[in-house]
């Protein structure tokens, strides 16, 4: 046989394997080139945000109940933190303001008869004293639960610092929770001393101021 033709043979072979060792691995450079190792691109990443569940500025009261360590996680009466017990949280937190709301009126009808059957007293009409004590109660029993379904609801997910409706009602509830505990306690005094008719008006100016904001604060909210 001719060696030159069995060198050109060889010579194609060696370069069709070298070629093909070429296209093999040149892809797998070039990626490494730019795009370099695996575990480097990994780590060359940033870091994905963490979705934030809850609000930043929270109470004090929102954190040690609702927070991740909070005393609802850790007695087992809420879920623990992630995004399918939010929304769990959320449609119950919806629920419990819309029966805070409706609390609300309850309590302002009572306060109501409360006021006017008080008024009657002080007018000399003592006949209307156990009507008074009764809606007084009422309005005492009716006025803590329906706050409590505002301080124990769950906290939302975004709380903007803004002034708002929310806001205004808020300011209006320090008013009315001074007035609901500063009234029955100038009520309970009456009979105690002697200056009874300026602690009944007393009384009274504290009652009719208690019941306007209870009432301003429950309309900045539903018109």
């Amino acid at each position: 046989m001719n060696y030159s033709v069995v060198a050109f043979i060889l010579i194609i072979f060696v370069a069709q394997n070298v070629f093909a060792q070429e296209y093999t691995y040149i892809p797998d450079l070039k990626n490494q080139l730019i795009y370099g190792p695996l575990q480097l691109q990994d780590d060359s990443l940033p870091p994905i945000p963490k979705r934030r569940l809850l609000p930043e500025n929270m109470s004090f009261m929102e954190k040690d109940l609702w927070g991740e360590d909070g005393v609802f996680r850790t007695m087992g009466l809420a879920a623990p933190l992630t995004p399918e017990s939010r929304k769990r949280e959320l449609t119950l937190r919806r629920t419990m303001l819309t029966a805070h709301q409706i609390g609300g009126f309850v309590t302002l009808s009572s306060m109501i008869m409360a006021v006017y059957f008080g008024q009657q007293v002080i007018d000399g009409k003592y006949g209307y004293r156990r009507n008074h004590s009764l809606f007084v109660t009422t309005t005492i029993i009716s006025y803590s639960a329906t706050g409590l379904l505002a301080v124990l609801s769950p906290p939302p997910v975004i709380r903007r610092n803004e002034i708002s409706t929310t806001t205004i009602h808020k300011t209006l509830a320090w008013v009315h929770f001074a007035g609901m505990v500063l009234t029955p306690i100038l009520g309970m005094s009456i009979g105690r001393h002697a200056t009874t008719s300026q602690i009944a008006h007393f009384h009274q100016a504290s009652g009719y101021i208690t019941t306007a904001a209870l009432a301003a604060s429950l309309l900045v909210v539903t018109f």
